[in-house]
């Protein structure tokens, strides 16, 4: 199966795979196997598992797939098939990290208290030490140790793997999180050490709430933890195979690395005559970080 993962095209797998163009290229495989079999039984039966194996390689099967369902799928349709769940809890997120003194509140605007951004920079350079120098297969484990020790699940039960700039984490072959990128992981898990000293109770807290902390901590990074170069944090439509989404995005000023992306409800702009490209954190969800197991 490794060996299967290098012909993989990251652009519309793993990660990044689309459902509604998946099913859609299936069913056509199905059909033109279906056809083939009324010829030939064992040729059909041949073309649809090497349909299906060039689907899961490639993505999808018939060219300019993205297109046509962009323009023939009705967003509720699509909507049916959207990768991300929302996270639920029941934390303030705010709150939280304010009394624990993460988070301070100065002249109506909240800032990472100099202590603690001085260790969770510290955090970063020691989560990223810990895999530096190392093999692909090598860091993979690492990356695994490193968010076992985040989530307090079985690190041989763990798969963490690049797919493009995205990080992604199986538990037990089922995915089970997602960031934007390296830097976003190395954020999370060196907050999440840091973390443990500062909040009350900190691995008492469903992991789902662990994720919500750290997503909104990522919006007050400064500097990349990849690059160490400063971040900056935008208003984008983000295209996905067949869809658009209306996003913040923090992101690398030199490298590119993207720290968060959330969801904007540009709705409530348009209702209140705001200015859409400064996001208020009440319409903002964040859509990727920290694992949790889903039942």
């Amino acid at each position: 199966m490794t060996s299967i993962h290098r012909y993989q095209n990251p652009e519309y797998t793993g990660a990044n795979r689309c459902i509604p163009c998946t099913i859609t290229n299936v069913a056509i495989a199905t059909v033109g196997s279906l056809a083939l079999g009324l010829v030939s039984p064992l040729l059909g039966a041949v073309a649809f598992l090497g349909l299906l194996l060039t689907i899961y390689l490639r993505g999808y099967l018939v060219p300019g797939t993205p297109t046509f369902t962009r323009r023939y799928f009705p967003d509720w349709l699509l909507a049916l098939f959207d990768k991300e769940e929302p996270t639920l809890t029941s934390i303030d997120v705010e709150e939280t990290l304010v009394v624990a003194g993460v988070l301070r509140d100065e002249v109506d605007d909240l800032v990472l208290d100099p202590g603690f951004a001085a260790a969770w920079s510290d955090r970063m350079a020691d989560v990223d030490a810990e895999r530096a120098d190392l093999r692909d297969v090598e860091a993979e484990r690492v990356d695994a140790l490193q968010l076992a020790a985040l989530t307090d699940l079985d690190p041989d039960l763990l798969d963490v793997q690049r797919y493009g700039d995205a990080v992604v984490a199986n538990l037990d072959s089922e995915r089970i999180g997602r960031w934007e990128s390296r830097a976003a992981f190395v954020a999370d898990v060196a907050a999440a050490r840091e973390l443990d000293d500062w909040v009350p109770r900190w691995r008492s807290i469903p992991l789902a709430a662990r994720s919500e902390l750290l997503g909104a901590l990522r919006l007050f990074l400064e500097r990349c933890p990849a690059c160490d170069a400063p971040v900056e944090l935008a208003h984008e439509v983000v295209k996905s195979c067949c869809r658009d989404y209306d996003v913040i995005a923090v992101s690398c000023s030199e490298c590119g690395s993207r720290l968060l992306e959330a969801d904007l409800d540009v709705s409530t702009f348009e209702d209140t005559g705001a200015d859409a490209n400064a996001p208020d954190e009440d319409v903002v969800t964040p859509v990727d970080g920290v694992p949790h197991p889903t039942n």
